[in-house]
């Protein structure tokens, strides 16, 4: 539902509405509202929930663990947290990297006899602030999305920012959106 055949500009509008939450807002090039993020900086699990223009809960984005040494996301369908709705897990791979990086793994498919590989089925890297995010399908060294702006340090200071983000072709921008949430919490943490 979210793919389109060809490649999609996307804005993101961050703004932290008070000290304990954080709202981010999707538009197409034609200030349509596709998605919105909200959820709690200070919560235990940092539960993320991303949602249509009517609100409907698409994807639940949350910590797994309470004091992780690594930060490991899981990403569920709907609001659900339930097992059988999980969509992907991100896990940062080196803890003393001073560029944000994630290992992105879906999970293994339970009619599978075969055992899955360690290697990620999708890796990002770098932060969106710097304009240095992109998106990559690791074995045949894809690009999937990248991020460009112009950034400033108002924005920033003021805890409200944009940027735009490219999806090439076939791409669910709701799962590079969700992605891009993930690596921004992760690197606020640092």
């Amino acid at each position: 539902m979210f793919c389109n055949p060809y490649t999609t500009e996307l804005v993101v509008r961050r703004r932290r509405e008070s000290l304990k939450r954080e709202r981010y807002d999707v538009f197409d090039l034609s200030n349509n509202l596709i998605f919105t993020v909200d959820g709690g900086i200070w919560n235990i699990r940092r539960k993320r929930v991303l949602r249509d223009a009517a609100g409907i809960p698409l994807l639940s984005m949350r910590t797994k663990g309470l004091v992780p040494m690594r930060y490991n996301w899981e990403v569920y369908k709907g609001d659900s947290t339930e097992s059988d709705n999980l969509l992907f897990s991100a896990r940062e791979p080196n803890l003393l990297s001073f560029k944000t990086s994630l290992n992105v793994t879906l999970p293994p498919d339970q009619s599978s006899t075969v055992i899955s590989s360690v290697e990620p089925d999708f890796q990002t890297f770098g932060r969106y602030i710097g304009s240095s995010f992109k998106l990559f399908e690791p074995i045949h060294n894809t690009l999937l999305a990248e991020v460009f702006h112009d950034f400033t340090w108002g924005g920033l200071i003021k805890g409200s920012y944009s940027f735009k983000v490219r999806v090439n072709p076939y791409v669910d921008f709701a799962f590079v959106v969700a992605l891009l949430v993930i690596t921004d919490d992760t690197s606020n943490l640092r």
